[in-house]
């Protein structure tokens, strides 16, 4: 987990120092620097955890860059002599072959963001602020995307004073340490509760409990479709299957039950499947409050 944060901070922060402290040698060159290495940290702040690390820092970068790319263009200059030609064509195709392949991931990324139709509203499930972990309809800010009942599914996390999912000083196998474990976690509709579990152990770090992938979980029948809440702390159910639930009712806490690598919470909506069994339907399109919300999205 460390090395995915300092890959995170330290990329940025040395392709903007580059863009900052090295004198291009024309404006041309210069242009093709600064969209080539902003267009490899737009996919980062777009694509990339910063749960890991902090929202703060993802919110400093990119007004890093525009004064890294202002200070940069204000000191070019000509070359004293031509620089060499096999040098030239080098950064040429580096920066070129940068822009191609940073555009094709850039885009995939940024159609994760567009809003499905006819996605149902639901209340937010959590009180507090929280970030998305995964989110969208794109493989690429989204791990769900390509499992069919829950495509729209969404993974949300906790965010602690320092913009982070977690002490950063805390040790990755104590629950504690993460901001979401054990918080409240309310009915999002008005329904009917289909089924429950409650009984499944909460698992320390980076143990998996693939038999039981959604671990202890709450699912509703809101209308014509449900809603599955996941990934619940052990024995914190508060409803039983058969009860009629109301928007905001509690329903139990976060855990790390289940196939998860981490505490958070996992909800999606789906429908066409057996009543009471989860994984069995089409996945809905969600939205939360009226936002749709992807990877990095603070609620």
């Amino acid at each position: 987990m460390w090395f995915v944060v300092l890959f995170q901070v330290v990329v940025p922060l040395v392709l903007i120092g580059v863009i900052a402290f090295t004198r291009q040698p024309g404006r041309i060159q210069w242009l093709l620097t600064v969209v080539a290495f902003g267009m490899v940290i737009s996919y980062m702040l777009v694509s990339s955890r910063w749960d890991l690390s902090s929202l703060y820092l993802r919110a400093v970068l990119p007004a890093l860059f525009l004064v890294a790319a202002f200070r940069s263009y204000r000191r070019v200059q000509a070359p004293e002599a031509a620089p060499a030609k096999l040098k030239t064509v080098a950064l040429w195709v580096i920066n070129l072959g940068l822009i191609v392949l940073m555009s094709g991931f850039l885009w995939f990324s940024l159609t994760g963001f567009r809003t499905p139709d006819h996605a149902v509203d639901l209340a937010s499930p959590l009180r507090e602020t929280h970030i998305v972990l995964n989110g969208g309809v794109s493989p690429f800010t989204n791990g769900h995307f390509r499992v069919r009942p829950q495509s729209y599914a969404l993974d949300i996390l906790g965010v602690n004073a320092f913009g982070a999912r977690a002490s950063l000083f805390g040790s990755s196998q104590n629950l504690e340490s993460y901001v979401i474990y054990g918080e409240p976690v309310y009915s999002p509709c008005d329904g009917k509760v289909s089924a429950i579990v409650d009984d499944l152990p909460d698992h320390i770090p980076p143990a998996r409990d693939t038999d039981n992938p959604a671990g202890n979980h709450v699912l509703i029948e809101c209308g014509d479709i449900e809603i599955l809440i996941a990934h619940l702390q052990s024995h914190s159910v508060q409803v039983s299957q058969g009860d009629i639930v109301a928007t905001g009712d509690q329903l139990g806490q976060v855990g790390n039950s289940g196939n998860t690598s981490e505490p958070h919470l996992h909800i999606h909506a789906e429908k066409g499947g057996e009543p009471g069994v989860i994984l069995d339907g089409s996945s809905v399109p969600i939205t939360i409050e009226g936002r749709f919300l992807v990877r990095n999205s603070v609620f």
